[in-house]
């Protein structure tokens, strides 16, 4: 991957994680149809569809599995947007493209600053541990 394509996905990831989780829910349902049409009908659509009517309530849960999908479901509506480990996974992504470690913690400082998600104290692996070293 290159350093573009690392701010690409960094982005998508932004955005992704700024819809609602039925936002995307509704998302990978399109992208499967659309993958659907162009290649044979996939099983992953027909779960993902089935999943999606419980959590809408259009039919009641009706095994283990049901209660399961809807308490996944419940806490994934609770979570943050945005916590330290998507911030971990996405300066990795930049690093590992290239970015040098200060200027991939610079990245994601704007970024975070621009979401209005300011960077916390996430330890040392953010780079703390040169400052505090000097």
């Amino acid at each position: 991957m290159n350093r573009d394509s690392a701010l690409d996905l960094l982005a998508f990831a932004g955005g992704y994680r700024l819809m609602t989780p039925d936002e995307r829910r509704a998302l990978r349902i399109a992208a499967l149809f659309e993958l659907g049409e162009k290649a044979p009908a996939s099983p992953e659509l027909a779960v993902l569809w089935d999943e999606d009517r419980l959590i809408r309530g259009e039919r009641e849960p009706a095994s283990v599995y049901d209660r399961w999908v809807l308490m996944k479901a419940r806490d994934e509506a609770e979570r943050p947007a945005f916590d330290e480990q998507f911030w971990r996974l996405r300066r990795s992504d930049l690093e590992g493209a290239g970015f040098e470690p200060n200027e991939a913690r610079d990245v994601i400082a704007s970024v975070r600053a621009s979401l209005g998600n300011p960077t916390g104290t996430e330890g040392d692996d953010n780079g703390n541990f040169q400052a505090a070293a000097a």
